[in-house]
């Protein structure tokens, strides 16, 4: 079941960095990604773009950070070497 939902966490972060990270149960740092991100998208806006050539970047460091800080958490999940019940 975890394994599941990190992986549902590492595809959500795709197209909602930080709401992935939630999924995980990485409440930390998916509140800190979302309101990056947020705070990003808002500055864009208030700034009609004239800020974009410092805020993409940074925009799109944090969608690395989600992106791969899910692809980490789920490559360090132990493997499950118990899938089928021997009796």
């Amino acid at each position: 079941m975890r394994k599941a939902l990190t992986l549902a966490g590492t595809v959500v972060n795709v197209f909602l960095p930080g709401v992935g990270t939630l999924i995980m149960g990485k409440f930390a740092s998916g509140v800190v990604q979302l309101g990056l991100l947020l705070t990003l998208w808002i500055l864009k806006v208030l700034t009609f773009g004239l800020a974009g050539g410092l805020l993409w970047p940074i925009s799109v460091a944090v969608w690395l950070w989600a992106v791969g800080g899910g692809v980490i958490t789920y490559l360090s999940l132990p493997k499950d070497h118990h899938k089928a019940l021997r009796y």
